[in-house]
């Protein structure tokens, strides 16, 4: 389970501006450390936003094991620690646009309950965009 890891609060500045539109004031998820806000997320999902150019690292993504990711820290809502994971460009573009698979789910789900981590705690697993069998219910629309 090396691929989700809780991490110390302290390692994580939480009040760094965006990296895009250099919004501040809130704990804003990483990838690759680099901080976005939920605007630039979502603009990014939609295919609204300049697309990602990020260096991967070999390490497995945690949902298939691909070698060749991006971590992914996001600040889980009423934790005490955020939460990294390791996930290639096809898992983490699914988890951005709230698009994963149910398999892709159950098996985040299954990793997080390891944590003792609801995924609802997490924005982009809230219940509001999957329902209990991980069945994506508003994924973002996106712009061919």
């Amino acid at each position: 389970m090396d691929g989700l890891r809780l991490l110390a609060h302290e390692c994580v500045s939480p009040l760094d501006p965006c990296c895009r539109c250099q919004s501040e004031g809130c704990q804003w998820d990483r990838v690759n450390g680099q901080p976005y806000c939920p605007d630039c997320q979502e603009g990014l999902a939609q295919g609204h936003a300049d697309p990602l150019t990020l260096r991967t690292e070999r390490r497995p993504c945690v949902l298939c094991n691909h070698v060749g990711s991006v971590r992914f820290l996001t600040f889980p809502l009423g934790a005490p620690k955020p939460i990294e994971m390791d996930l290639c460009a096809v898992h983490y573009q699914a988890l951005l646009g709230r698009r994963l698979t149910a398999g892709a789910f159950a098996r985040l789900r299954r990793l997080l309950a390891m944590l003792q981590m609801p995924p609802h705690s997490i924005f982009l697993l809230h219940e509001a965009f999957y329902d209990e069998d991980g069945q994506a219910l508003q994924p973002a629309v996106e712009v061919e």
